[in-house]
């Protein structure tokens, strides 16, 4: 029998007949679990948020070392603080055009759904101009353009159902292997039906400004471009097991013992080149180190030292990675198994409520009904 305490609504004497019925339930449902599979969804999750970053980061790159066509990074998640859709970066030059960019790491086979979402984003932006101006920029956006950045293996896909879309998108394409980036088009199988021009060479022509960049010299200068990676450290929607790096980033050893400042963490995201104002970085790192705790990877220290201890008998920053993915799932997967736990709770709870109505009309409960309640 299950040792768990019952519910304050299980009526008294009625504990054991409780437990019973929990005991059978969350029998039944730990055993179906399936846990190793969950654990590898959970790694495949920490992967792909890993490459949506690196490729966040290959795609602000340029724009972070230099101002290609006067262009120059502001900053990440524009309009996250709102929770609306919104785009992974903004780019700004002091003419008052903006660039609103999108990462996607992979592309599913409908790709036609990744053009909806940005649809829905670029409406979205466009609705909250006057809010990123004053915001943000301090200043009036005279022209706005929209990109999908993703990796040189998925550009032809993207850029053609941009295209057979009828959406105004201009597709960045990522070498990762050559560290290079370029403006990517790509040759339709059909024409969309919202082109003024009629005749086929015409007809590319107009495909060809409307996905390239309006000023010729951002798209000459981001010709072949060398970028890199590492610029993206802290995205503030990104599962948290993700966000916990800078800690690793941040951390030193004291004697044997991985520790870190709270002053090391805000001065790691300060510095990660993604603009934060000094209150949004305050609550990034409040965010941080509640997650760190909540999954016994930070502690608080009593020792001068530093603020707070990583919790692990490593002290090397890729070990430390490992440690920390590994606490992020056993979190994750101990807190799949309490929702079972409140679901078996809930059943056997209604199942004493059953019985004891129908007890009172004398009416008893056959034991394979109960136990089919409980699975």
């Amino acid at each position: 029998m299950t040792n768990v305490d019952p519910p304050k609504s299980v009526p008294e004497g009625q504990e054991t007949k409780y437990r019973g019925l929990y005991g059978k339930c969350i029998e039944h449902k730990l055993d179906a679990f399936p846990e190793q599979s969950k654990r590898e969804d959970l790694r495949k999750e920490i992967d792909v948020q890993r490459q949506h970053r690196k490729l966040i980061s290959y795609s602000i790159f340029p724009f972070v070392q230099d101002r290609p066509a006067g262009y120059k990074f502001f900053t990440a998640e524009p309009l996250e603080e709102l929770g609306v859709p919104n785009f992974d970066f903004l780019l700004w030059n002091l003419d008052g055009s903006v660039i609103f960019g999108e990462a996607k790491s992979s592309i599913p086979n409908s790709a036609e759904s990744v053009v909806n979402q940005l649809k829905e984003r670029k409406q979205i932006a466009e609705e909250h101009k006057e809010y990123i101006e004053e915001e943000y920029l301090g200043s009036e956006i005279d022209h706005m353009e929209f990109v999908l950045s993703t990796y040189a293996n998925h550009g032809d896909k993207i850029a053609k159902a941009i295209i057979e879309e009828g959406a105004k998108f201009i597709t960045w394409v990522v070498d990762a292997y050559y560290d290079t980036l370029w403006v990517r088009q790509a040759r339709p199988t059909s024409f969309p039906d919202n082109l003024e021009a009629e005749e086929p060479d015409a007809m590319l022509q107009e495909l060809e400004r409307r996905h390239t960049h309006d000023m010729a010299a951002l798209n000459g200068e981001l010709d072949r471009v060398t970028t890199s990676f590492g610029q993206a450290d802290v995205l503030p929607t990104a599962i948290i097991v993700d966000q916990l790096r800078v800690v690793v980033q941040a951390r030193r050893v004291e004697g044997r013992y991985p520790c870190v400042d709270r002053a090391d963490i805000e001065e790691y995201v300060s510095n990660s080149s993604l603009n934060y104002t000094e209150e949004r970085v305050t609550g990034i790192v409040d965010d941080l180190i509640g997650a760190g705790k909540r999954i016994n990877f930070l502690s608080e220290w009593d020792d001068e030292r530093a603020d707070l201890k990583v919790v692990s008998n490593y002290t090397a920053k890729d070990n430390l990675e490992t440690v920390l993915e590994d606490k992020w799932i056993d979190w994750r997967i101990e807190d799949m198994k309490e929702d079972l736990r409140d679901e078996c709770e809930e059943r056997a709870t209604a199942e004493l409520g059953k019985q004891k109505q129908l007890n009172e009309y004398g009416v008893g409960v056959p034991d394979s009904e109960v136990e089919e309640n409980l699975e």
